[in-house]
């Protein structure tokens, strides 16, 4: 009985979303009509998602969510959408997505904003340029959050609205720019909307400019889809390998951009330009990503990889932006450098980005509270009558958002531990040639969201030859990674159920 009724509590809120969803085929569409290719790849699942989401709003019809329903609404929303954008790639058919698994991976690697990919034939000529332009879109769309922009622009998710946003945008939690939550989401998606629009400028102006023949209008569409969201998808096999250095330096601050807290951004931009100096997370990752640079690029050129010292400042420091973003880009083959370099990548591709902005991860904040924790600890073992208060900047942390936060680091380890098993066991039942490392970081990629492993993982590799099995395991990990752990997990405990 309280199943049925939490599920028609999220039906009726699921159901306006899903037919809102159904809006976004007609991009792929007009794409198809422009091209002359096929749109029935794109036409049935519009009319399914339009078709869901009334039946769902006639099942709710008009009832409330509570609080808790918002954990199961996030999850099957994001689950859904990944299901219904998998139909394009299961109606194409083409290349590697003959196979079902194939294309129900790619969609959630997708809208999760991962980049980890099964194509190893990436190519518009393969595809198309309509099923390719869907791949970025769902990348893009993904970013900033399906919710959030469900909450920005529909009046009827507005009262609950701050309840979703805590759900799913990432983040411990989500800080408003105005009183009113659908303000607050139409404010983030306006930035996210900006920096898309100034980065497809630049890319055209390059193009145009003759600095980058290759950066088409198509290909400068599909990067901004891309690269904002933190996502990594390329219509490119070699990804950002295949264009012009400028090409890759105008990325590089985009990446930076799209990691940082967007309401920190916000501010900066609008209100108070000295924001960023007083924050303390932005300090750690601005610091992380300037020195990974610099000990990347000192260390590749020491290696002798490649043969100027420009060449080798953009790879380090294009490496390490896309790691620690969770972007996933390459501009080079970097799993083929030295074990030294690797593990520095390793370290980046377990720091991520900001809370509140598009990158996947742990999240820096995190991280910080931990290391403070660590440091309380110490100085009241030497001082067992203190009472030390956890400051973070200017603000105290109150110990219950302390205890959360470790325990979703906890948690998200013994994920990556425990996945890392499963998929080595696995590949292994399967026959199938797989190294412990390259198990762990492409477990680390998919719950991260960062995209390439290492090894046959790695940027110019794919996940194609893992069991399907593997695949489907992935595909919950991206989710539960997208959703920052708990609240996924929260829906999968029977007291979740029990009410």
């Amino acid at each position: 009985m309280i199943v049925g009724r939490r599920l028609r509590r999220v039906c009726s809120v699921l159901g306006p979303v899903l037919k809102w969803f159904a809006a976004l085929f007609l991009v792929p569409i007009a794409t198809a009509l422009y091209h002359g290719e096929p749109v029935g790849p794109f036409l049935a699942p519009l009319a399914v998602s339009f078709a869901l989401g009334a039946a769902g709003e006639w099942v709710g019809r008009d009832s409330d969510l509570t609080v808790d329903d918002g954990f199961l609404l996030v999850t099957l929303t994001w689950i859904g959408v990944s299901l219904l954008g998998s139909i394009p790639y299961l109606m194409s058919g083409t290349g590697s997505f003959a196979v079902p698994v194939n294309a129900i991976f790619e969609s959630f690697s997708g809208f999760s904003a991962t980049g980890s990919t099964i194509l190893l034939d990436i190519s518009i000529e393969k595809h198309g340029a309509a099923l390719m332009l869907w791949r970025q879109l769902t990348q893009w769309v993904a970013g900033m959050g399906i919710l959030a922009l469900a909450v920005a622009v529909l009046p009827r998710l507005s009262a609950g609205g701050a309840q979703f946003l805590d759900a799913e945008v990432p983040g411990p939690r989500l800080e408003r720019l105005t009183p009113h939550i659908a303000e607050t989401a139409r404010r983030l998606w306006l930035l996210y909307l900006g920096c898309s629009v100034v980065l497809l400028v630049l890319l055209l102006g390059v193009h145009y400019g003759g600095l980058a023949p290759n950066m088409t209008p198509y290909q400068a569409l599909a990067h901004v889809f891309t690269t904002i969201p933190s996502g990594g998808f390329s219509p490119k096999a070699r990804s950002i390998e295949a264009f012009a250095p400028a090409v890759q330096w105008i990325i590089i601050p985009f990446m930076f951009v799209a990691a940082m807290n967007f309401t920190l951004l916000w501010q900066t931009i609008f209100s108070d330009p000295k924001a960023p100096a007083r924050d303390p997370e932005f300090r750690v990752y601005l610091s992380i990503c300037a020195g990974g640079s610099l000990l990347v690029s000192l260390m590749l050129w020491g290696d002798g990889q490649f043969a100027t010292l420009e060449e080798t400042v953009r790879q380090g420091t294009f490496q390490t932006a896309t790691l620690l973003t969770t972007t996933g880009y390459a501009s080079t083959d970097f799993a083929v450098w030295g074990e030294e370099v690797l593990a520095v990548l390793l370290l980046l591709m377990f720091a991520s980005g900001c809370v509140g902005s598009t990158s996947g991860g742990l999240k820096l904040m995190r991280w910080i509270v931990g290391m403070k924790v660590i440091g309380r600890e110490l100085f009241q073992m030497i001082h067992p009558s203190s009472v030390r208060p956890m400051w973070l900047g200017r603000r105290t942390v109150k110990e219950p958002v302390v205890r959360g936060i470790l325990v979703v680091i906890l948690t998200y380890l013994l994920l990556v531990v425990g996945g890392t098993g499963v998929v080595a066991v696995d590949a292994y039942r399967a026959g199938v040639d797989m190294a412990l490392g390259e198990a762990l970081t492409g477990t680390l990629a998919v719950l991260g969201n960062i995209g390439p492993g290492f090894g046959t993982l790695g940027p110019m590799g794919g996940f194609e030859a893992l069991p399907a099995t593997t695949k489907v395991f992935m595909c919950l990990l991206m989710v539960a990674g997208r959703l920052e752990v708990m609240t996924f997990l929260v829906v999968l405990a029977p007291s979740y159920w029990r009410g």
